[in-house]
């Protein structure tokens, strides 16, 4: 137990025992009528009188000497023994006062180690923060960050401490050994008789090692060593093992998140790539809005109001199709998708103003009778490009279309060297938020009050009220209809057939009927999963069984985004 303490700590404890603890003061007055004393490890009296007496019982622990008890009867040695286990007493309370603090110091030195690599969004300066904690901690004199790349298959150095001009060399040497020792993942103190035998290591005095491991798989090493006589000991290998664990889950955050941003880069320069194609061009259309006939004839400031109907469409999960293709690849998906859905726009008497590299933007100056046919004519295209991308295995493409109806600005602006085609209207704003929230109520059409009013013939199509919204910027709600027609045939039947249940859902539901609403739109449900919208009211009624509503509550959604 007095391994760490030498004869002066015991010899000070043995003071401190005897004349400031009470109880054991008290413990040695009753235990015996005959004189004697107690001297510390340099004969300083701690109790009683010197007298010459003529016994002395040494007081030590583990050979250790730290006092005396001096007396004239051979029974007073029952003193001794007794002094003797208060002291060993001390020393536990001692020992497990010394591990309770490092353990305080391990946990303080890995909280502070967490908020220092937290910061780090990088894979070197998690390595150098590590290795700096480790040596700082640990007392190391050289320190090495490996990492193990799989593409290259070798083992490469990713920060350092400690002087070794023939580092890179003698990692390159030791490649087969480090992979071995990483594929192992394992923490090691390596013996003496290793490190000397191993002319990599052979100037350092004592090496130890402890694995990047995460999860179920090993990144690399980080390697202590010392120059000078220290010998590592288990605690510390521990403490370097848990460096290391804290070290890797950093660093695969890094990677991912490195990863992460090359690939939105990549995503990104694949979209720019299929706008900068596009954009050079002015559709005929919109030149003949203006009164024109040929693009050399507009002149800046050009312009003109309309009452149009905007039409965007959205490509669904473009980013999860895109990244697993090349942007060349990207392009030509994106091209194959405009040229199947350009046509269609045309023949119902619109054009497509701007392509957004996911989907575009149409105009109809006709009317929302041509837009919804048209949009219902998209959708049916689809089907059948799904068809052939189908026989490839390619994922299938679905599409999201919004529109809204009302006056816009169409216009030359710019300046004398660089003109473009614009449109300025809160119609565009108001359609591209229709657009996103079809993604919200789970619709493959999503139009407007103002829609339904413009169209010249409402029989043609089948529809579904959705209730009032009111949009990011907008203070007046608006009234959304979900048109089924462009559907798949056995979820547009499911709607169709149920679209009276779905009413009288809608019924309860603004008339705070929350819990037969609820009910309601469960036999929608139960009839078909897939109907993402019948669903969206379902939870939305639930959810409000349980809240309080005011008198002046009318259903209005509130979207505070796209």
């Amino acid at each position: 137990m007095s391994e760490n303490f030498d004869e002066i700590a015991l010899s000070r404890m043995l003071k401190r025992l005897i004349k400031k603890e009470p109880l054991v003061q008290s413990i040695i007055n009753n235990l015996s009528d005959a004189e004697f004393c107690i001297k510390d490890a340099q004969n300083d009296i701690l109790y009683g009188k010197d007298i010459n007496f003529s016994q002395t019982f040494p007081l030590k622990e583990n050979d250790i000497s730290y006092g005396t008890l001096c007396s004239n009867s051979e029974s007073h040695e029952f003193i001794a023994e007794c002094i003797m286990t208060l002291m060993k007493k001390e020393i536990e309370k001692k020992k497990i006062g010394t591990e309770v603090l490092g353990l305080y110091r391990e946990i303080n030195m890995i909280y502070n180690f967490s908020e220092i690599i937290s910061q780090k969004i990088d894979d070197v300066s998690i390595a150098r923060s590590a290795l700096k904690e480790a040596t700082q901690i640990i007392h190391a004199s050289h320190g090495l960050f490996l990492m193990f790349d799989s593409s290259e298959d070798k083992v490469h150095e990713l920060a350092s401490v400690g002087h070794n001009p023939n580092k890179k060399r003698q990692i390159d040497k030791q490649d087969i050994l480090l992979k071995e020792l990483i594929k192992k993942g394992t923490a090691f103190i390596v013996p003496q008789e290793r490190i000397k035998k191993n002319p990599a290591i052979s100037h350092l005095k004592s090496v130890m090692y402890a694995p990047l491991r995460v999860k179920d798989r090993t990144l690399g090493l980080i390697v202590l060593g010392n120059e000078h006589e220290k010998e590592f000991t288990a605690a510390e290998l521990k403490l370097l093992t848990t460096i290391a664990l804290q070290s890797a889950a950093a660093v695969e955050s890094a990677q991912l998140y490195q990863k992460g941003l090359k690939e939105a880069r990549d995503r990104e320069e694949a979209i720019m790539t299929v706008h900068k194609a596009t954009q050079k061009f002015v559709p005929v259309e919109f030149i003949k809005s203006l009164g024109k006939n040929k693009l050399t004839e507009v002149s800046l400031g050009d312009q003109v109001e309309r009452e149009v109907t905007v039409l965007f469409t959205d490509i669904r999960g473009f980013t999860g199709i895109s990244e697993n293709m090349t942007p060349t690849e990207n392009f030509f998906f994106i091209n194959s998708f405009n040229k199947r859905m350009g046509p269609i726009v045309r023949k119902n008497e619109g054009f497509i103003m701007q392509y957004l590299g996911d989907g575009f933007m149409a105009l109809f100056p006709n009317g929302s009778q041509h837009a919804l046919r048209a949009s219902v004519e998209m959708h049916e295209a689809l089907k059948e490009y799904n068809v052939q991308r189908e026989a490839k295995n390619r994922p299938e493409v679905k599409i999201g279309i919004g529109m809204q109806n009302g006056k816009l600005i169409m216009g030359i602006t710019g300046d004398v060297e660089r003109m473009d085609a614009a449109i300025i209207s809160d119609t565009v704003n108001t359609a591209a938020r229709i657009e996103g929230l079809s993604k919200y109520y789970g619709t493959s059409i999503l139009l407007t009050d103002m829609c339904m009013e413009n169209l010249s013939n409402p029989g043609e199509f089948d529809f579904r009220y959705l209730g009032p919204v009111k949009v990011q910027g907008k203070q007046k709600p608006i009234d959304l209809y979900e048109c089924i027609n462009g559907d798949h045939k056995s979820l547009y039947k499911h709607k169709l057939d149920s679209s009276r249940v779905f009413q009288q859902g809608m019924e309860l539901y603004f008339k705070k009927e929350f819990a037969m609403a609820a009910v309601t739109f469960q036999k929608v449900v139960k009839q078909n999963k897939n109907d993402h919208t019948a669903k969206l009211f379902l939870n939305r009624a639930a959810h409000l069984i349980t809240q309080e509503i005011g008198d002046d509550w009318k259903g209005i959604e509130a979207m505070d985004k796209k």
